[in-house]
């Protein structure tokens, strides 16, 4: 119960912050936007085409043919795609956040222009962290029992090690490897192993799956009666969804750019987060 209303003040301290520059918001939604531009872009074609069905056939007669090295090939270049599109407008977004403690006012083409400028380090980091989320994957899907739940526990373990990545390449622009390493040097200098156990801000996510769970039932208990109410009222959970989740990926990056700052230079500017309330979060 502490975690959660400790989650819930430090998602009320990014809430501030957001208010202060709410274009922020436009950062995730042009990520969405752009992933779902070229999942378009790909699919589409090979629907028209009909290339689709008779590749979702082809799998139906031949699963194995997910371990040809052209399937695998064309599966990274996905998982290299997305990560670059998330990446890139997560680091806009840090960049905005990062403008705002140092007391300035960001704008979007800030945050767009410092992700442009980062080009050659946005790229070798979502190769860098594509490959080995590829591999992890990849080596979970054929694991079983305790050999599966080791590799989550790797992976869980790679994603706390990588918390401060993107932080790092805004403000440093190095490469991958010295990414994580610095990565893994402001965990130990801060907080160390106790993150991945005080990671409060997820807890809101509670909020848009409650939310949309209680418009969908609303809707369902209303269909037989009134169709069209209960049409906009899965409509509205659809987008109370949508809209609430977009938020808290920004309070997410927020709340990372805030505590990158906070274990560089031990401060933060007046107005923007309580000290204590960060230094509390991560101290157990």
């Amino acid at each position: 119960m502490a975690k959660f209303e400790r989650s819930m003040a430090l998602g009320a301290a990014c809430f501030r912050v957001l208010m202060m520059d709410k274009e922020m918001l436009v950062f995730p939604f042009l990520s969405l936007l752009a992933l779902g531009v070229l999942f378009a872009a790909g699919i589409g074609p090979l629907a028209a085409s009909g290339q689709l069905e008779a590749f979702r056939q082809m799998l139906a007669e031949n699963p194995d043919v997910t371990q040809e090295p052209w399937f695998l090939a064309a599966l990274f270049g996905v998982y290299f795609v997305c990560y670059f599109v998330v990446i890139f407008f997560n680091a806009a977004l840090v960049t905005c956040a990062m403008i705002r403690f140092a007391g300035g006012d960001p704008t979007v083409m800030d945050g767009l222009r410092s992700s442009v400028r980062s080009l050659p380090n946005i790229l070798a980091w979502s190769l860098f962290a594509a490959s080995i989320g590829f591999l992890l994957d990849m080596i979970e899907d054929r694991s079983k029992g305790l050999a599966r739940f080791v590799m989550g526990l790797i992976g869980t373990g790679w994603k706390v090690a990588t918390y401060f990545a993107v932080p790092v390449l805004v403000v440093e622009r190095v490469g991958p490897i010295e990414a994580v390493s610095r990565s893994i040097g402001i965990l130990r200098k801060t907080w160390g192993e106790a993150l991945i156990s005080h990671f409060g801000l997820s807890a809101l996510y509670l909020i848009p799956f409650a939310g949309g769970l209680l418009f969908a039932l609303a809707g369902g208990t209303q269909f037989e009666v009134h169709p069209l109410f209960a049409s906009v009222l899965w409509l509205m959970a659809i987008l109370f969804v949508f809209l609430s989740t977009l938020v808290i990926s920004t309070l997410g990056s927020i709340l990372k750019a805030a505590l990158y700052v906070y274990a560089v230079e031990g401060t933060l500017p007046p107005g923007t987060f309580d000290d204590r309330l960060i230094t509390d979060a991560f101290r157990e």
